[in-house]
């Protein structure tokens, strides 16, 4: 089930306030505060986000549409709130590499199938995500890739 956007207004603000308080293991075994300031601005912001961690990389996904990626490219000033943890992290960006984001969506979607929605990917009867959807959404789709500093 998808969430419609404007209940983001209320959710977001109630999961910082969530994973930055003793209560942060409900969600945060898959779900992160990602802490920056913006580039030109320099207004400090905390985005929620879903994410993976395989072998110390922590990677997230989110539409090219979305305001708030563009400001973690190659990034050595971001920290992440990661189950209750503060890590200060470097962050990267993927984009417009199809083949490459196609195969970390799948992966990502295997996991997260829930997530799938998001990303207009169906999900098959085995709740596998669908080869062509996947083809179609890694045109849009941007990963946050943050390592350890």
């Amino acid at each position: 089930m998808r969430i419609p956007e404007p209940l983001f207004a209320v959710i977001n603000p109630a999961m910082r306030l969530t994973l930055r308080s003793p209560l942060h293991f409900m969600f945060s075994y898959n779900i992160m505060l990602i802490r920056y300031s913006g580039r030109k601005t320099g207004k400090h912001y905390e985005i929620p986000v879903r994410y993976i961690e395989d072998k110390g990389v922590v990677k997230c996904f989110t539409d090219k549409r979305s305001g708030w990626w563009p400001n973690l490219r190659d990034n050595d000033n971001v920290e992440l709130l990661l189950r209750g943890k503060s890590t200060p992290c470097h962050t990267s960006i993927v984009i417009d590499e199809p083949e490459r984001l196609e195969q970390e969506l799948k992966s990502y979607l295997n996991k997260m199938p829930a997530d799938a929605v998001y990303h207009d990917v169906r999900l098959d009867h085995d709740r596998k995500p669908c080869a062509e959807d996947l083809a179609n959404s890694a045109l849009s789709t941007v990963m946050v890739i943050a390592t350890r500093l």
